[in-house]
Formats: structure tokens, sequence, C-alpha cells
């Protein structure tokens, strides 16, 4: 049994051209075909009092975490 040769601009790899031939069996990761639902006054409400009460900070190690602000 031949190898198949590769296209001339074809630089995919091996697992790439195995991962496209499921593309059309499972699609892409994710997809939404009705248009996106806008957060409610709820959601709006809640990011607004954890963005006033809470920073985000980064350590010198480039870990980021949330802390208390000090007002």
């Amino acid at each position: 049994m031949g190898r198949r040769a590769r296209r001339e601009h074809d630089d995919r790899t091996w697992g790439m051209r195995v991962t496209e031939a499921f593309l059309p069996f499972f699609g892409p990761a994710s997809i939404r075909k009705t248009p996106p639902i806008p957060p409610t006054a709820e959601d709006v409400a809640r990011d607004t009092a954890l963005r006033s009460s809470l920073e985000r900070v980064t350590r010198a190690d480039g870990h980021v975490y949330l802390v208390e602000r000090e007002d």
C-alpha cells in the first residue's frame, strides 16, 4: 500500500487532516443560529455591583484574582 502524496501547498499535519475529516459529522465547536440573547436588567445590575466592589489584581507570576476595593 503506497503512501498518499501531499498536495503542493497543503501544509496540514496528518492529525489536522483527520480532525477535518470529522467536521461534516460533528461540525465546528459552537454555532448559534439564533441572534444572541441580550443580558437582562438583573444581569446588568449584578455586573455593575461586582465591578464597583471588586478589583482585578495580577500578581508578578501572572495569576489574576479579585479583591475587594478599598474605598
